[in-house]
């Protein structure tokens, strides 16, 4: 049995949409961080960083977005949620996931609470905007090759990126119309991946 520490919207989603994905049975812990519950008593005694997702085994609690995808997709090879990690395919998927979930990722950030980089918000923001119309030209051009990020089948950069992408509303300009391929690909993706609930609402 699994419990997701969850905040919809976040980064977590992509947990749980692998969960589901995956079949297993699992619990959800909704943590709202708009009303500051990762500093509550509860949740810091789980997390000492304060931070979504969090997934509690039996015997473990497990922390790191990227890390618990990956022990995901590991213990539960049957999902064929990445290639074999050993492979030339399995390589291209971990760096297109570490792409997604480490630079994208980090740019939206800085979007989202530019004032923890500095003081002028908006130039922080704008550079990241910069950052990140380069970032998703990239990723344009690999799915205009090919119809997933890492081939012909989705795998767990595709899951993490299809949760990112519905956080264009905080960006000055439409995402999905300066890039055009991304509507299809999403819709590529749910038809691909139907026994997620959450990633056919996304």
């Amino acid at each position: 049995m699994y419990t997701l520490y969850h905040c919809p919207i976040t980064c977590s989603t992509a947990v749980l949409i692998t969960l589901e994905i995956i079949g297993v049975e699992h619990n959800v812990e909704i943590i709202d961080l708009f009303q500051n519950e990762q500093f509550s008593e509860h949740f810091l005694a789980i997390n000492p960083l304060g931070k979504v997702p969090v997934l509690k085994t039996n015997a473990h609690i497990l922390t790191q977005g990227e890390a618990i995808l990956i022990h995901l997709s590991q213990k539960h090879p049957e999902a064929n949620l990445m290639p074999g990690l050993a492979t030339i395919e399995g390589a291209d998927a971990l760096k297109w996931l570490n792409f997604v979930a480490s630079t994208v990722h980090g740019h939206f950030s800085r979007v989202f609470q530019p004032e923890r980089i500095a003081n002028e918000h908006e130039v922080v923001k704008a550079n990241a905007e910069e950052e990140l119309v380069k970032l998703f030209g990239l990723i344009e051009q690999q799915l205009q090759q090919q119809p997933f990020l890492a081939g012909n089948l989705p795998t767990l950069a595709d899951y993490y990126l299809a949760v990112i992408l519905g956080w264009d509303r905080m960006l000055s300009f439409d995402l999905a119309e300066r890039f055009s391929e991304l509507k299809e690909y999403k819709q590529r993706l749910k038809q691909a991946q139907t026994n997620s609930p959450t990633l056919l609402s996304l």
